[in-house]
Formats: structure tokens, C-alpha cells, sequence
């Protein structure tokens, strides 16, 4: 087998999946249509993105935890650079596109609807875009940076809960999110330690977020790692990804 980066061979993986797994999107995304008829709200809607998109990510190669099976999607003469590009196309790009999809769809015609059946007179507004409508779509300015933001935060989500379905067998996502509060944990207590050796000490009223902190003034440099971490979090984890599953043919 050529072992070269094949376009085709991507494109027949990315096709396998649709027709294994046909039946279960179109119920999956015709179910999240369904949902996004009734809940408007873009608190509820990221939500709804970062759950299912994560618990998505986790199956991806839960095929590894039936032994025959992984036998057989090794054995697909496709490279591993092909396999893991058309696993991140499918939990990334994909899903994120299908969401947006269903998601105006579903914000159309709930709205629609409403207006129908009760006598309502309500605006058709997309709040996850910023968009409304009333002689044509007027999209907010802060729109692009917004979605951009979202995109870059469900990506990262997605490459960590990819990672942990070639990492655990079984119950990856419970596994991944153990491990991810785990690490979680360990980083505030490291930020605990690194704020009181820096201000000598926090008052008792003080709560300790865990999570990397923003600091200003000084501290502005940090900020700026933080804001460059973001975007190499996703290539990063998906390298990994990528000698975790070339273990996998060991």
C-alpha cells in the first residue's frame, strides 16, 4: 500500500462512516432539529454543542473496545494519518458545521411555528449568530469573533475527548472526564501555591478558582501565552492522538 497521504483513501473512510452510521445522524440531527425548536437560548445551545459534540468525539474509536473490531479498522488499508484526519473532519469540522445547520433550521421553524399556531409576533433571531431578521438578515459585528471563539473552545474539546477514546477501551467519556477534572484539580492547586508565594497570602474571604487566571498590569505577558496556548492546545493534542493510534498496530 502506497503510503503517501491519499485524498481518496480519506474520502472512502469519511464515506464509511456515513454508511455505517446514516440511520443514527439523520435520527440524531433530525431529534436535535426537533430540540433547537424549543430552546433558543445560546447559554443552552453551547451547551447542548459541547456535551453531545464531546460525547461524539469519545465514541469515535470505541470500535477498540470490541478486540475483533480493532482488529478489522486496523487492518483498513488506509494510513493512520488518513484514519485520525477523517476522525478529526468527522468530530470537528462536521459536527460543528451540522450543528450550525440544525440549529437555524431548528430556530426557524420553532419560531415560525410559535407565530402560527399562538398569534405570536415574534422577531426570527438567531442569538448564536447574532442575527435577526426583519426585511433581511442583519448580523451583529461582534458575530464572527464570537463564533470563532466558540469553534476554537469546542475543538479543543473535542481533540481531548478524541484522545481519550484511543486512550480508554471502555467508558471513555466518563474515563476522559475524570482525568480532565483531575488535571484540572492539580493546576489550581498550582496557581493556589503560585498566587500565595506571588502576594504573600490570600484573605479568608478569597475563593480560589481552578482554572489558568488572566492577570493584568504585570502580568499581561501571561495573559498573552494564554491567548497563544489556545490556539496550539488542538494540534498538539491530535499529534498525540496521532502515536497513540500507531500504538495501536502494535
Amino acid at each position: 500500500m502506497n503510503t503517501s497521504f491519499n485524498i481518496n483513501r480519506l474520502g472512502l473512510l469519511i464515506k464509511r462512516f456515513f454508511v455505517e452510521n446514516k440511520q443514527k445522524e439523520l435520527t440524531f440531527w433530525g431529534i436535535t432539529i426537533v430540540v433547537f425548536m424549543l430552546m433558543h437560548e445560546i447559554s443552552s445551545v453551547t451547551m447542548y454543542l459541547f456535551i453531545t459534540g464531546f460525547i461524539f468525539a469519545a465514541r469515535m474509536y470505541k470500535i477498540f473496545g470490541y478486540t475483533p473490531g480493532g482488529m478489522h479498522y486496523l487492518l483498513i488499508p488506509a494510513t493512520h494519518t488518513e484514519k485520525l484526519a477523517s476522525s478529526v473532519l468527522l468530530s470537528i469540522f462536521y459536527y460543528f458545521i451540522m450543528f450550525l445547520i440544525t440549529y437555524t433550521i431548528g430556530t426557524f421553524l420553532g419560531i415560525t411555528f410559535s407565530n402560527l399556531i399562538f398569534g405570536t409576533d415574534r422577531m426570527l433571531y438567531f442569538d448564536l449568530f447574532g442575527a435577526g431578521n426583519l426585511e433581511g438578515l442583519q448580523v451583529s459585528r461582534t458575530n464572527p469573533e464570537n463564533l470563532w471563539n466558540i469553534f476554537i473552545g469546542f475543538s479543543i474539546i473535542q481533540s481531548v475527548f478524541l484522545l481519550g477514546s484511543l486512550y480508554f477501551k471502555r467508558n471513555a467519556v466518563g474515563r476522559t472526564m475524570i482525568s480532565v477534572f483531575a488535571l484540572f484539580f492539580v493546576l489550581g492547586i498550582i496557581e493556589y501555591f503560585f498566587l500565595k508565594n506571588m502576594t504573600g497570602g490570600f484573605p479568608h474571604s478569597t475563593t480560589v478558582n481552578l482554572s489558568l487566571m488572566k492577570f493584568e498590569g504585570d502580568f499581561t505577558a501571561f495573559e498573552t501565552i494564554l491567548n497563544i496556548l489556545k490556539y496550539l492546545i488542538t494540534p498538539f493534542l491530535l499529534v498525540v492522538c496521532y502515536f497513540r493510534l500507531t500504538e495501536k498496530q502494535v
